[in-house]
């Protein structure tokens, strides 16, 4: 297959980005299939609550995790290591070693950093657990990757609530806010580089793209997801409803 900037692909990320050339893309953002615990029992409008976001996050086939294999083409097809990856907090020691073993056999410098999403309005806790109020963006970044000035891009944190408007509208159970997405991209990249997301899920990484003058790839296994974020990346949310601030009167 013939992957080309500015396109989004359905399939499994972990082939479709064999297609990809070495040393093509500027940067991954990607938000990972989570590793989730069993969301627990109880009947407890908390607990029922609960039980029910685990339902959904299930139904997207996003629970369960991701094979770590992958890692070694993100590596193959990026310049440089320039990568943001989204996870649950299971998951962010794992991923961490991985590419802090990758880069100490390799011989590279790598820094990494922990971003955080900071949630005001977080589903009820159960008894004896806290607050499921943030998110986790594990960021690397090769010797060499420039980081662009602008007080406003370089924040490690971002304080917002559930993001409710954008699942609603586009129908995606762990949709990112765009506004911080597209900070963290013009943060470590320049005008006309090109960002991958191999998960793409609803298009908010390939969208804070397109509205930061950069080019994106974009791949998505479930077809309703990429149904629209096809959709959304024309402006169209999945009520059919035009957003006219996302419409690229060039395509």
């Amino acid at each position: 297959m013939d992957i080309k900037p500015n396109n989004i692909y359905l399939g499994d990320a972990s082939e479709l980005i064999k297609s990809i050339p070495n040393d093509f893309i500027d940067c991954i953002y990607t938000d990972v299939p989570y590793l989730y615990e069993n969301g627990g029992s109880g009947s407890s409008p908390v607990a029922l609550r609960i039980r029910a976001n685990a339902d959904r996050l299930a139904e997207a086939g996003i629970d369960k995790g991701f094979s770590y294999d992958i890692f070694n083409e993100f590596a193959r097809v990026m310049k440089k290591i320039n990568l943001f990856i989204w996870c649950s907090k299971l998951q962010v020691f794992d991923i961490a070693n991985w590419w802090l073993n990758y880069a100490k056999e390799k011989g590279i410098r790598l820094n990494y950093e922990i971003l955080v999403w900071c949630k005001t309005n977080p589903t009820p806790a159960t008894n004896n657990t806290w607050l499921p109020n943030i998110e986790y963006c594990l960021y690397f970044r090769e010797a060499g990757v420039k980081l662009n000035d602008g007080y406003d891009l370089k924040s490690k944190f971002y304080v917002s609530g559930l993001n409710v408007e954008d699942k609603n509208a586009y129908g995606h159970p762990t949709c990112k806010p765009l506004d911080f997405c597209q900070k963290n991209i013009e943060h470590v990249t320049q005008p006309g580089d090109i960002v991958l997301d191999p998960y793409l899920g609803s298009g908010t990484s390939c969208l804070a793209a397109k509205r930061s003058d950069r080019q994106y790839i974009g791949f998505e296994i479930n077809p309703e997801y990429f149904k629209i974020a096809q959709d959304r990346l024309k402006g169209i949310n999945q009520r059919g409803e035009m957003n006219l601030f996302d419409i690229d009167y060039d395509d």
